[in-house]
């Protein structure tokens, strides 16, 4: 990581006068496979589906020569989870849960290919904040303890957001779930390619193929509190959600992304120079 990011800062300082920029908006489609640390969380215990989400934020691309340049991203992801627990002796379960995510990557791009079609690959480090979350789940002994009823008493999924301070925290909150030790600020690698198109009107349209693998736990299960929901009679019924996993994503992204030249800016600038000094003769 340090070699790439090393690469990266000399070629963004070294060609200062070929300078291209390139910015834009940029939407994308992700396909989310969740990885536990407990290898038979899954594979005994529960079924856990694999997600397709979505991102969208703003690209930036700082173009040293016609090969090398170095591109990064500020986007908000979404990251979801569903799972039932298979046959087994305890309380059934069915969970979901969606988070919500600030990413940067920062890659090192190769570009080839001429004039207007051009391909690329890249990569990089991915840094991606945890700003919260929120889910919804439904235990089989809420039948006869519900949290949460409707009118006619039946029992309804209890739906909860997340907190990272259950300092405050009480057995009748029902709609919070606690997260005590979250890794809030997570690190990933990424991996990809794609293609640029010149377009007639000045821009390019991006379209981007990326692997991520994200290398932190979302949090770690060692507290007590750590994301519990207690049912209506107290600690006897509650469902903990296991947290020590992370994310390994897949993303098809599209991006338009305008030009901008820091040498042309300096030609026009030279320019209305001589102007002003032929006007004064």
């Amino acid at each position: 990581m340090r070699i790439i990011l090393s690469i990266c800062v000399i070629i963004a300082f070294s060609s200062e006068s070929l300078a291209q920029y390139w910015f834009g908006p940029k939407i994308g489609v992700s396909y989310i496979d969740h990885v536990y640390q407990d290898k038979t969380y899954e594979k005994d215990s529960f079924n856990v589906d694999n997600d397709i989400n979505m991102q969208f934020g703003f690209a930036l691309s700082y173009t040293a020569t016609d090969m090398y340049a170095v591109y990064g991203e500020i986007v908000y992801e979404r990251v979801g989870k569903s799972l039932t627990d298979k046959e087994t002796d305890g309380d059934k379960v069915t969970a979901s849960m969606t988070n919500h995510f600030i990413s940067v990557p920062i890659m090192l791009r190769v570009t080839l290919g001429t004039v207007p079609f051009h391909y690329y690959v890249n990569g990089g480090p991915r840094l991606s904040y945890w700003l919260g979350g929120k889910g919804e789940h439904d235990l089989e002994s809420f039948a006869e303890f519900p949290p949460v009823s409707d009118e006619d008493g039946n029992a309804l999924p209890v739906e909860y957001k997340l907190a990272f301070n259950s300092d405050n925290s009480s057995p009748g909150d029902f709609r919070t779930a606690f997260v005590s030790e979250p890794n809030r600020l997570q690190f990933g690698l990424t991996l990809g390619g794609g293609m640029l198109f010149d377009l007639a009107s000045g821009g390019r349209l991006m379209l981007d193929f990326r692997y991520t693998w994200v290398h932190s736990n979302l949090a770690t299960n060692t507290s007590r509190d750590t994301n519990l929901i207690r049912g209506s009679s107290g600690d006897a019924d509650f469902y903990r959600e296991n947290l020590e996993y992370y994310n390994n994503i897949a993303t098809v992204g599209v991006a338009y992304l305008f030009s901008y030249s820091s040498q042309l800016k300096r030609k026009g600038k030279s320019t209305n120079k001589e102007s002003n000094k032929k006007k004064k003769k």
